[in-house]
């Protein structure tokens, strides 16, 4: 095989890739909500059927100053936390302006770590919690998911808040 006709196959190898790495998120649903579904729309169906303990709305100075986010860089947000140093509970949905979207995961990644920190030495069962945490991406969507209604049900609660994202695309 000449060296050019390597070079052929590695670029069809690497398009291919790409290709499947494209239908698998098309797969997820895309990049779009689907219609009547919104940030708030998904936000309020975890709190309703997960549950955050002592819920508070995350208004634009909690998203600036705790989720490293500014309002005026995002499309639009949802979210809901805590209200009380006895829970690591967090929920926010961003809907990140085009090509922000690594931006808004990063800091989301950032206030998944702030709470993880927070609860180390601290109320195990919330630690645990926040352990099992995560920043989940659908395209220039992003959510943080630090939630569970006790130990036992962590890993399912946050199934089914993938599932509620998942189902809103």
């Amino acid at each position: 095989m000449t060296g050019l006709m390597k070079k052929i196959l590695a670029a069809a190898c690497c398009l291919g890739l790409l290709a499947g790495c494209a239908q698998q998120g098309e797969a997820a649903g895309g990049e779009t909500m689907k219609e009547g579904q919104s940030v708030q729309t998904v936000v309020d169906q975890i709190a309703d059927e997960i549950g955050i303990q002592m819920p508070a709305d995350v208004d634009d100075t909690i998203l600036k100053d705790m989720f490293y986010l500014d309002a005026n860089e995002v499309e639009a947000y949802a979210g809901k936390m805590a209200m009380t140093m006895t829970s690591a509970d967090n929920v926010l949905a961003v809907q990140a302006k085009s090509g922000q979207a690594d931006a808004a995961q990063e800091a989301l990644e950032q206030r998944l770590a702030d709470v993880q920190n927070a609860f180390a030495q601290y109320l195990p069962d919330q630690s645990e919690k926040a352990q099992k945490g995560q920043v989940v991406r659908r395209g220039d969507y992003v959510f943080l998911l630090i939630l569970g209604e006790s130990s036992d049900t962590y890993d399912s609660d946050m199934e089914r808040a993938i599932q509620i994202i998942d189902d809103a695309f």
